[in-house]
């Protein structure tokens, strides 16, 4: 009997802590959507920024995948078709739209590319 109110202690204080993470991710969100981030600009829809994730980098609206990537195999010859083979969670739209971004933003993305390149071997 003993055992089994230990376990039932043991799970409601896992439940209490999960409660206490949801409220603290609840509070999260709400500051996120309170301060405009994560934001999608009406220029460029499917690219947002989340300081979560990759720093702030410009990423694909609801994936982790940087616009850079999607640049970097556009760079290498890939038609926008074979870049949604490459990366099939995206749609053709949004690796567009990643190129349009781009486009508008140029310095800001080729300094990504340059930040995360890795060096080859000496």
């Amino acid at each position: 009997m003993s055992e089994l109110v230990a376990d039932f202690q043991t799970v409601a204080g896992r439940l209490n802590n999960l409660e206490n993470e949801l409220r603290q991710l609840r509070a999260l969100m709400v500051s996120q959507v309170a301060s405009g981030s994560p934001s999608a600009s009406a220029d460029h829809p499917y690219v947002t920024w989340v300081q979560s994730i990759l720093s702030g980098e410009p990423i694909i609206t609801g994936t982790r995948t940087p616009v850079r990537a999607v640049v970097e195999f556009w760079k290498f010859g890939d038609a926008p078709e074979e870049i949604v083979r490459k990366l099939p969670h995206l749609r053709l739209a949004q690796v567009f739209d990643a190129l349009g971004y781009y486009d508008d933003h140029r310095a800001e993305i080729e300094r990504a590319i340059a930040l995360n390149r890795v060096p080859a071997d000496g």
